[in-house]
């Protein structure tokens, strides 16, 4: 089948399953995954985080990063041997730290659905060099945005990038510390998370429950590398059947799940959108330790 007639049905798809109640607000994200041309607004977006990706990128000089611990089964029984133990540090090019993050494909996709849900509070756990918190920053309707970096020189970086935006702010924390620290105090409840950083079932699940209380009703909680390793399809599994959601949507690199908006759907289970083979992404990662 020709590239043309594919990406026509795939868009076609699309319109369809909005009719049958997939939330209208994924459409613009799900149309540039198949489609690749993001529309004006996300083209200025793209360049003004991209040029800040090169800086970074052309930087000379090495970061520190520290890692948690292995999981406990990715792709069976086997461990990932070669992934560092807590406390181990290893050193990264500036080159690699810029591609670490959201690539441009998947930053945009954030920014889109950020955008179309008009969010207005947004916090992420796992900064980088704040790539993607630039995306997630420059929707309009983003009024505050918190994003959690474990590393003091990655937190560094990611200050900078976030410069422009001085409602956009930079925690130096673990990732539980700043949940503790940050969410009591701020006056609105989130209604866009990111749950990056930490690609394993048992802390992404920490992660969410811990976040939970002050999430927004109709919110979105969006979940980094679904597919990353056998363990986080897992978790995704676990994850996307939890009352708290009416849509959880599976995009194979992320999954974006959506707040029941009232309490008379407490008792509805969610809506389950597997969307994988419209967007083009098939398989499970099998992990190789971070080199």
């Amino acid at each position: 089948m020709k590239r043309p007639i594919l990406k026509e049905r795939r868009l076609k798809r699309i319109e369809k399953l909005v009719e049958e109640g997939l939330p209208g607000e994924m459409k613009p994200a799900l149309e540039y995954l198949v489609t690749r041309k993001p529309d004006k607004k996300s083209l200025k977006i793209i360049k003004r985080a991209e040029k800040r990706r090169e800086e970074i990128a052309s930087k000379d000089g090495k970061v520190p990063i520290w890692y948690s611990p292995n999981p406990e089964n990715v792709g069976g029984k086997k461990k990932v041997d070669s992934r560092p133990e807590p406390g181990e540090v290893k050193y990264w090019s500036m080159d690699k730290i810029a591609k670490t993050g959201k690539d441009k494909k998947w930053a945009t996709v954030l920014y889109l659905i950020c955008r179309e849900f008009q969010s207005k509070t947004v916090f992420e756990l796992g900064s980088c060099a704040g790539i993607s918190a630039i995306y997630l920053s420059s929707p309009k309707s983003v009024e505050n945005l918190i994003t959690v970096e474990g590393s003091e020189k990655l937190a560094e970086i990611a200050e900078r990038s976030l410069e422009p935006y001085d409602f956009s702010h930079v925690v130096n924390k673990h990732f539980d510390d700043s949940i503790d620290s940050e969410l009591p105090n701020i006056d609105s409840k989130i209604d866009f998370a990111f749950i990056d950083g930490h690609h394993e079932k048992n802390a992404t699940i920490h992660y969410f429950n811990k976040l939970l209380p002050y999430l927004d009703k109709g919110g979105v909680v969006v979940f980094d590398d679904i597919s990353w390793s056998q363990d986080m399809r897992n978790a995704w599994k676990e994850i996307k059947k939890k009352d708290e959601f009416s849509h959880t949507i599976d995009l194979g690199k992320i999954g974006v799940c959506i707040i029941k908006a009232s309490d008379a759907d407490s008792k509805n289970n969610p809506k389950e959108w597997d969307l994988r083979s419209i967007v083009g992404h098939s398989g499970i990662g099998s992990p190789h330790g971070w080199k």
